[in-house]
């Protein structure tokens, strides 16, 4: 028994050897980012509309029909040069375009690179070097950030600010050093350079090795521990270490693999939901109210028209320190609220309907919609037909943030406990990162000692048959 699991276990670690040098190295990459390359902390400040300046303006609908926009699907009030402009996003085939239609008449002129210029100048204080859209993800603004299309607008500082101007916010605010460590960490530890995120040329042989290395694990475990007074060794040798630290870090081997496996696996599957664009197809004529009225009503901060079937209703916004309340409106209240909204969303985009059994806001990030996410806030959802499905909708732009089923959430454990450690948070990032780098040295340190093992072994043999050999054939002259 022990001599088949050994022999499984150098076979197979062997084979494994590079990949698993080249991800615990590259693993380093990770904590890296985080201290060494971190860009400052840049606060968006809240687009706040002064009702008090709103005495008089352009009403929407006006300014809507005078610009020839007959449907949209976004439409707020933004701030530029202390002139407002409704920001209106209109959907023509399948182009998305941005316009800023002035409240007042003004020589005043803005397009959308231009407001994402004027945004990121204003939240970082620095100067605007250049400024470019973003439509697609990429290693130096990678799919984690789930957040498109965003201008990347380059600071004098050589750092890069991600723009996201329909939801007024930042997307990512990168060095140069922590792009090209990303670069990296894309190729070396995700394997980019295979194929695409789902392509099964990449995803195939990594699946192959973690497997691979779960048994690695799960053998050497088996063999070093159960059985551990036959194989141990009481001389301090290449041996004894490998045995030593590899039954010590056993452990986390099988929970780095099993947590990668379970990742890949849930990679063949895509989540075609994040791809997806809000409808929220608002008809300019069937406007039935003045937004900003409205918005003086609640006493609000800024407004986002909203179709709610086939209602359209002001969704008023109130920001309050870090969390923004909304409320609908017409001329008055309406009965509307945050599920009706999330409702809305599902069944426009998913065709998802029913009667709700659990809704709540959700304004921070935590056990139930961790930060990969991004988006914020948002109203989860699960309905009486499928209760183990929790849905979570971005309220002001309307975008599907989750959708977490059993798989999902036992995904986000598995890699949130057993591969980044976050059960060691509370003892600071610092130090998880410094515990996490040191077990990600010491598994290559076991891996080189076995490699060690197994060539000094493999020569020793070469050398005694030869040896053999040689007195054979001396026999043989002699004979």
């Amino acid at each position: 028994m022990l001599k088949h699991l050994l022999l499984w276990h150098k076979r197979l670690a062997l084979c494994s050897l590079v990949p698993l040098i080249i991800w615990a190295l590259s693993g380093l990459l990770h904590p890296a980012m985080s201290h060494f390359a971190k860009a400052p902390i840049i606060k968006n400040n809240p687009v706040v509309a002064e009702i008090n300046d709103l005495q008089s303006y352009t009403n929407i609908q006006e300014a809507l029909t005078r610009n020839n926009i007959v449907s949209f699907s976004h439409a707020s009030l933004i701030k530029y040069k202390e002139r407002y402009f409704y920001q209106v996003q209109e959907q023509s085939l399948n182009d998305l375009e941005i316009h800023y239609l002035p409240l007042v008449n003004t020589q005043l002129r803005l397009t959308d690179i231009k407001y994402a210029k004027y945004l990121a100048q204003t939240w970082s204080g620095r100067n605007i070097q250049s400024a470019q859209i973003i439509t697609q993800f990429s290693t130096a603004y990678p799919e984690i950030n789930r957040i498109l299309p965003v201008y990347r607008v380059q600071l004098d500082n050589g750092n890069n600010l991600y723009i996201d101007t329909l939801g007024k916010r930042i997307a990512a605010h990168n060095t140069p050093l922590r792009e090209s460590l990303s670069y990296w960490f894309k190729q070396l530890h995700t394997w980019q350079f295979a194929g695409d995120r789902h392509s099964p040329w990449r995803l195939i042989p990594m699946l192959f090795v973690s497997i691979a290395l779960c048994i690695v694990a799960l053998f050497g475990l088996v063999a070093y521990s159960l059985l551990w007074s036959k194989v141990k060794s009481k001389r301090r040798s290449a041996k004894s270490l490998h045995r030593g630290t590899g039954l010590v870090l056993s452990l986390s081997l099988l929970g780095f693999a099993s947590s990668s496996t379970h990742i890949l696996i849930d990679k063949f599957f895509i989540q075609e939901f994040r791809a997806l664009i809000p409808t929220n197809s608002i008809v300019t004529r069937d406007i039935n109210h003045d937004p900003i009225n409205a918005m003086r009503s609640a006493n609000g901060d800024n407004f986002q028209l909203l179709n709610i079937n086939g209602e359209i209703v002001s969704q008023i916004v109130q920001f309050e320190k870090q969390k923004m309340r909304f409320s609908y409106w017409q001329s008055q209240k309406t009965r509307i609220d945050n599920a009706s909204v999330a409702r809305s969303v599902l069944l426009d985009q998913l065709e998802i309907s029913g009667r709700i059994t659990h809704d709540q806001k959700i304004d921070k990030f935590g056990p139930t919609y961790g930060f990969i996410n991004k988006r914020l806030p948002v109203q989860q959802i699960s309905f009486e037909h499928s209760p183990e499905v929790l849905y979570s909708v971005e309220l002001h732009t309307g975008y599907i943030a989750a959708i977490d089923d059993n798989w999902q959430k036992a995904r986000s454990w598995h890699f949130g406990y057993l591969h980044k450690y976050h059960f060691l948070n509370p003892l600071g990032k610092g130090i998880r990162d410094s515990i996490i780098a040191l077990i990600c040295l010491g598994l290559v340190f076991v891996a080189l000692t076995g490699t060690y093992m197994y060539v000094s072994r493999s020569l020793r043999q070469r050398r005694a048959k030869q040896q053999r050999n040689l007195k054979n054939n001396e026999l043989l002259e002699n004979n």
